[in-house]
């Protein structure tokens, strides 16, 4: 999956709309002090600022969040990436004043009945504001921890990454290009209007629009028609078979909205200044821009057998990474997704809060221009890749926070199509190109730089510490590597193909990435990265890497719809892919985030499109 950071993939407007079929994911959340601020000035700020943390208000937070630039990765853009970082917009008006000592506002919900039943309350700290709160620009971090809240899915994807019932009761594949799908005819949008089929339908064509310029379009590329074919049923018909098709429904592209009040706000849905409608367990009750979004229980919610335990939903908006700290430190934010790793003992001094690692469908990694000298030398990328010590970089940038890498591009929480044995063994048995100086030597002895060369590396912010790892690496086999420091967008820019030099070339040499998958696939990475058609703008193949035997592969595991006959094809395209070695995997991210003790919640491995607050319980 994965968004990634000031400006996300989503954020940037001519990219993002050509993105195809997944988004980069930035370094946890971070901002621009991750990697120039040291561990030793993250912790001496930490011991400068604890004792009077509890005293600092959320005005006095934020005055110290505009010192940052927010990068969005997994909170603000993810890896999923990123969001532009929020503005000065602080109005104490809509401010959470009801949040208690311990930053979970017990007692504080005032909606809902006014009983003595014991109302709860969860305060997200994240880096950006959504850019809208409609469904069709559903795709970084920033919405999926709001968006997600208001909304639900035609499917939807259960903890261990399969499909289950959503707006869809049940569905079914006809064949290769025939999908049925039976929709619940007891759903009600929080007005307390009846979902239709019609919704269901206008909320895919809706996505299909051009002029609507979604960020997932391109899911629905394969669609022929989509047609009412019963009371309370609809038929997706293909123009041709496409594997990935059985997930879109689960991802926000198959959030269902209500046909009448969306064209009835027109431009204005989603909006700080306009209204939403769902049939979510929650539903928007302000939005104070660059400040905070405000959720509370949809008294209207269909599904009375899910248990809900929050009413209340407050996402803050802190640019800062240490600002961010300090506010959950302080008790005023009660989780945060990705916490920047040098600051994970500051969120946890409190004692209210306790950390969460898990695996995840993420993955950071090298990419080699193979289009361009000297990367378009098979022996160069060999060289560099058994140069560069990647059990070293993890365990002095993020330590326990990752795992080392493999040869495949995913841990094994993507082994979900085919027998999860066979790709324990199918891994092993690729080339792996692992830390060992004498073997890049001789891997440069023979290529057409045997004496060494220059070069440069794309560097973002959050990655420093990574690219200077790298850099001290390869000086030892003679390669001398500039680093160039870029912004966010600038970064964009360069790896989604929007800066070509003089050829027509991708305009840089190699660049650290990271991957998160839209699709609990391995063809999530597979075609997105190692497909020629993503060499172009807005393409996602950052190698710039093109086998007609790999491509011809792709296309015919999208053609299948036997998940043991595309694992065998898959598989090959990635062992074609392995020897060729356009991209060196550093190591599998995992999954992090501290949350407020008194409550249980765990990301999934593909969290993005089936996160939401109602699934939080209360700790035993």
């Amino acid at each position: 999956m994965h968004k990634l950071t000031t400006n996300s993939p989503t954020e940037n407007g001519q990219i993002a709309n050509n993105l195809a079929k997944g988004y980069l994911a930035v370094d946890n959340q971070t901002t621009n002090n991750h990697g120039t601020t040291s561990k030793a000035a993250s912790k001496a700020t930490s011991k400068a600022t604890s004792k009077a943390a509890s005293n600092l208000s959320r005005r006095d937070i934020l005055k110290l969040a505009l010192g940052g630039a927010s990068l969005l990765a997994l909170g603000t853009g993810l890896v999923s990436c990123s969001a532009p970082g929020a503005s000065d917009g602080i109005n104490s008006g809509a401010s959470n004043n009801n949040t208690g000592t311990d930053g979970s506002a017990d007692n504080a919900y005032s909606g809902g009945d006014s009983s003595s039943q014991q109302k709860y309350s969860l305060v997200i700290g994240q880096a950006t504001e959504p850019r809208s709160l409609d469904p069709a620009y559903n795709y970084e971090t920033a919405t999926f921890t709001t968006t997600n809240n208001i909304y639900e899915s035609i499917l939807h994807y259960t903890p261990d990454l399969k499909l289950e019932p959503g707006i869809a009761k049940s569905w079914q594949a006809i064949d290769s290009t025939t999908y049925v799908y039976e929709i619940r005819d007891d759903v009600t949008f929080s007005d307390g209007s009846k979902l239709t089929v019609e919704d269901v339908i206008y909320s895919l064509e809706r996505i299909r629009n051009p002029e609507v310029a979604t960020n997932t379009s391109w899911m629905l590329d394969s669609v022929d028609t989509i047609l009412k074919t019963g009371e309370w049923q609809i038929t997706v018909h293909l123009n041709t078979p496409d594997a990935t098709w059985q997930y879109v429904p689960a991802t926000s592209a198959g959030q269902v909205i209500s046909k009448k009040f969306t064209e009835a706000q027109g431009k204005n849905y989603g909006q700080p200044d306009g209204q939403t409608l769902g049939s979510g367990p929650y539903k928007l009750s302000s939005w104070t821009q660059g400040s905070e979004l405000v959720f509370t229980r949809n008294e209207n919610y269909w599904n009375s057998e899910r248990e809900i335990v929050i009413d209340e939903v407050t996402v803050q908006i802190i640019p800062d990474d240490n600002a961010r700290a300090l506010a959950a430190q302080s008790g005023q934010l009660d989780f945060v997704i990705g916490p920047t790793a040098d600051l994970i003992d500051q969120y946890l001094a409190s004692g209210r809060l306790k950390l969460s690692n898990t695996p995840a469908l993420q993955h950071l990694f090298i990419s080699f221009n193979t289009q361009r000298a000297p990367f378009n030398d098979k022996n160069v990328r060999i060289a560099v890749s058994h140069a560069i010590d990647a059990q070293g970089i993890r365990e002095n940038t993020v330590g326990d926070y990752a795992q080392d890498a493999g040869a495949l591009p995913f841990s094994s929480e993507g082994y979900v199509i085919g027998k999860p044995s066979q790709w324990q063994t199918y891994n092993t048995s690729l080339p792996v190109y692992d830390y060992d100086v004498k073997k890049a030597e001789d891997a440069l002895a023979k290529s057409a730089y045997p004496d060494g060369f220059k070069t440069s590396l794309i560097v973002r912010p959050g990655t420093n510490d990574i690219a200077q790892a790298i850099q001290a690496n390869l000086k030892a086999i003679n390669i001398e590597v500039e680093l160039l420091t870029v912004t966010n967008e600038e970064y964009y820019a360069y790896v989604y193909g929007s800066k070509f030099d003089s050829d027509g070339i991708r305009d840089y040499d190699f660049s650290i990435n990271r991957w998160v998958p839209d699709f609990p696939d391995p063809v999530g990475i597979l075609q997105p990265m190692y497909w020629s058609k993503n060499i172009g703008a807005g393409g996602t193949n950052f190698a710039s890497y093109s086998n007609p035997t790999v491509d011809d592969l792709i296309l015919k595991q999208q053609a299948s719809t036997d998940n043991d006959e595309r694992t065998e094809l898959i598989q090959e395209a990635f062992a074609i892919a392995a020897e060729e070695a356009p991209y060196k995997i550093l190591q599998y991210n995992n999954n992090l985030t501290v949350l407020n003790a008194k409550y249980e919640y765990q990301l999934s491995a593909l969290w993005l499109f089936s996160f939401s607050p109602a699934d939080f319980k209360l700790a035993d």
